[in-house]
């Protein structure tokens, strides 16, 4: 068999996008692409609407409260903010977090 397409080997940096995701993003995308933290103008109270919506739809999805999800800017944050969590909800077992240098370059 001969391929003769590139094949995408990098889905932890991105992946493609669900049609239907991508559907329902078009409009956010070219003509209610407001700021959901800009709160002074219609522009941005449609953006928070939007935002707070699919949080809504998240949580059902996963079977959580809105208020416990929580959106990041990606990986980096997530992680962080992930481990701060374990640190201090585990503050009283000791003070040392244990990792290996292989968990993320």
């Amino acid at each position: 068999m001969n391929l003769h397409f590139p094949i995408y080997l990098d889905y932890s940096a991105t992946t493609p996008v669900d049609p239907r995701v991508a559907a329902t993003m078009i409009p956010y995308l070219t003509e209610k692409f407001g700021n959901p933290a800009s709160r002074s103008h219609a522009y941005g109270w449609v953006a928070e609407e939007a935002v707070e919506r699919a949080r809504g739809q998240v949580a059902a999805l996963v079977n959580a409260d809105p208020k416990e999800i929580v959106w990041t800017s990606g990986a980096t944050e997530s992680n962080n903010l992930a481990l701060k969590g374990a640190a201090n909800f585990y503050q009283g077992k000791g003070k040392h977090v244990v990792t290996v240098m292989t968990e993320h370059k």
